[in-house]
Formats: structure tokens, sequence, C-alpha cells
């Protein structure tokens, strides 16, 4: 069923308000074959959009990723308030009644700390990765609309381009259209003036035929018909 104009604008509009999420928690997660306490949030948008999303989070920080063992790591990060620190962060896609979401787990180390070397048990920072991960929540909310507006952006291009090749249609069919009136014009014209050249010949044809009547002693009976108007 197509929506109406006002009807689809507001559809669009609700899509892209400010979602309210949920506040980060506490989780465990699998890290190189051991179960760690981690920070963890889920947020309502596709995996793209959150791995988008926390790579330019940290790039703003100055960090850029390495990925290792199923992590993306942010070494020698800044990201908590000028404590440096690496980040360890993975994204799980979640799929239920096929809407698409992900959930963010997070675990912060000392600088060249290896994780894995944890007890199982061990909070250290899970606080503030909590904290980090709301921060995050906002800052991918704003890059997911990033997104969505070059995506509409693209869209206008489009339907842009596609007006402005109606237009060029509308005008090549408007030349076509007066080149056809222009000889239909024409044609008429011509007609009129082949009608007075028929009449001329019918009447030169009757002279003729007259001529022959007289001079054969007959009546003049008039070869052709009177002429064509």
């Amino acid at each position: 069923m197509k929506l109406s104009l006002p009807l689809a604008i507001l559809a669009f509009s609700s899509f892209l308000q400010k979602p309210v999420f949920s506040q980060s928690g506490e989780g465990k997660i699998e890290y190189q074959k051991g179960d760690k306490v981690a920070a963890v949030i889920e947020l309502p948008y596709t995996y793209s959009i959150v791995e988008g999303g926390i790579k330019e989070f940290m790039e703003k920080k100055g960090s850029k990723t390495d990925r290792y063992k199923g992590f993306d790591v942010y070494r020698s990060t800044h990201a908590l308030d000028g404590e440096l620190c690496d980040i360890h962060c993975k994204v799980d896609r979640k799929i239920e009644s096929n809407r698409e979401s992900s959930v963010i787990y997070m675990l912060i180390g000392r600088p060249g700390e290896n994780i894995a070397a944890r007890p199982s048990n061990d909070h250290f920072k899970v606080d503030e990765a909590k904290e980090l991960l709301n921060k995050l929540a906002s800052s991918i909310d704003g890059y997911n609309l990033d997104v969505q507006i070059k995506k509409q952006e693209e869209q206008v291009k489009k339907a842009e381009k596609r007006l402005l090749s109606l237009k060029d249609d509308e005008y090549e069919l408007e030349r076509k259209i007066k080149a056809l009136q222009d000889k239909l014009a024409l044609n008429k014209n011509d007609q009129m003036v082949q009608t007075e050249e028929l009449n001329k010949q019918k009447d030169a044809l009757n002279v003729i035929v007259n001529k022959k009547e007289i001079t054969q002693g007959g009546t003049p009976q008039g070869a052709a018909t009177t002429s064509t108007n």
C-alpha cells in the first residue's frame, strides 16, 4: 500500500527520531578461551553501523583499530579522559523478529596488558567501560544519522537526475511535436496549392475536350468534373 506524501514524510521523520537506549551493563565475554567480565550494551543498529560508529568515535580520540583474536583493539588510547589504556571491543550481531540489533562488549586494559591472563572475576575498569559505552551509544546514534543523511542525499540526487532527464525528454518531445506541427501545416498548404493545380488541370482538360466536340460537330459534353473544392 502506498503512503501519501505527508504520511511518508511523517513515517521517515519517525524513523530518524532519536531512539531511547538502555544503559550499559555488565556481562561475560569469551576472550581467548576464557570468560572475562566486560561492559555490555545493546543498540538497535546493524553491525556495520555500530562498527563504523565505534571506529569514528575512536579515531576522533586519536586511535586506530588493530584486529586481534576477534576483538577490535585500540591501543594506548586516551579515551578515558586522558588516561592511557587499551580498549578491546567486540560487536555481536543479534537478529530477533526480523530486526537486527548489535551487542557491544568492552574490556579496558592497561597499556600492553594481556587480557587473557586476567582472572575470570577481574572487574578492572568495568565501570569506566560502562560509562564509555554510554558515550559511544550517543556517538553511534549520530553516526547512524550521518549515514542516513548521506543515503537520503543520494536518493535526492537520483530524483533530481531523473527529473532533469524527464525535462530533457519533454524538451525533445516538444521539439518533435513542433516539427510535426510545422510539417502538418506545410502539408495542408501543399494540399491547397495542389487542389488549385488539380482544378486548373481539369479546366484545361475540359477546354480541350470541348474543342474536340466542336470540331467533330457534336455538343460539348465536358470531359472532366467541375473544379474540386
